[in-house]
């Protein structure tokens, strides 16, 4: 992890991503030897967690700011080809997530709307908790759950 992180703060890395690749315990573990990590269903629910685990080690470890937003948003979005997201400026899709860089919380699978029911990152405490979401300009999260309706649609990528 500490190798990661130095790559990341000396621009070695060009982004940092999640999937949210989850399923429930009963469908990780293979049943005949649940003890063997190489037979267990890869990934886990990780994206909602994204910003917030960055932002509080990126902080806590100097990383600027204009460079969270670099591999966590404009990066990403210029690698897939989506011209229009990953920054705030004219012409871009007002896709938006505010942060309160001062509120602490503790992460609880208990209380995540993600349906895995469990968290590798159980117990860790975190700084800056998002409290709204807009996709598009418009709100579809407010700090406490989603709001409206889905708004998601397919974004065809260039060639």
């Amino acid at each position: 992890m500490e190798f990661l992180w130095q790559a990341l703060l000396s621009r070695q890395l060009d982004w940092v991503v999640s999937d949210h690749a989850c399923c429930a315990r009963e469908m990780k573990v293979a049943a005949e030897r649940p003890d063997d990590i190489w037979l267990a269903r890869s990934g886990f629910g990780g994206t909602e967690y994204l910003l917030s685990g960055v932002f509080s080690e990126g902080r806590r470890r100097g990383m600027d700011y204009s460079h969270m937003a670099e591999v966590l948003a404009w990066n990403p979005a210029r690698r897939f080809g989506l011209r229009h997201k990953g920054d705030v400026a004219v012409g871009f899709d007002a896709d938006l997530a505010l942060l309160d860089p001062d509120r602490r919380f503790t992460v609880r699978a208990s209380e995540s709307p993600s349906g895995q029911g469990y968290t590798p990152f159980e117990g860790q405490e975190l700084t800056g908790r998002v409290s709204a979401t807009f996709l598009r300009g418009a709100l579809v999260y407010d700090g406490a759950r989603v709001v409206g309706p889905a708004r998601g649609r397919y974004l065809k990528r260039p060639l």
